[in-house]
């Protein structure tokens, strides 16, 4: 009799600490340093900041119409590379203006420019922001 009632204190006490196991908060995140001010408009991902030039963006925020960016991409390197970008816009708030938005592929020439070229979907953006990452294969 004795050892049954240990085996059930055991199992009643074996279920209180997974019970309480699954009750540990996750971990808070921290502020990031980085304002939104400071982030850079043109943001070479995964390594590329190291052979990836810009020149000065072409802007189009004609009245009535969407924003439209064009920006002059140099590859640095003597290898060319296949790319992908995305273009993000923004209104006047700072959020994220239209849906999220999909990445596009293009090829970098060795040390040669080449232009991408974005549009807003809704009028209300204000704003904008690149990203290029390596290329991954996905359309």
């Amino acid at each position: 009799m004795t050892t049954l009632i240990r085996a059930a204190a055991l199992c009643a006490l074996t279920g209180v600490f997974m019970l309480t196991g699954c009750t540990k908060p996750p971990g808070a995140a921290s502020p990031d340093p980085l304002s939104a001010d400071k982030y850079p408009r043109i943001a070479a991902l995964e390594g590329l900041d190291r052979n990836l030039s810009f020149a000065t963006p072409i802007i189009d925020d004609s009245p009535g119409g969407p924003l439209s960016v064009t920006v002059p991409l140099r590859w640095r390197s003597d290898k060319e590379i296949n790319v992908q970008y995305r273009f993000i816009f923004f209104d006047a708030a700072g959020s994220p203006a239209g849906p999220d938005p999909a990445w596009q592929q293009t090829y970098l020439p060795a040390r040669s420019q080449e232009f991408v070229t974005g549009a807003a979907l809704a009028k209300e953006a204000t704003d904008w922001r690149l990203e290029v990452r390596p290329s991954r294969g996905e359309q």
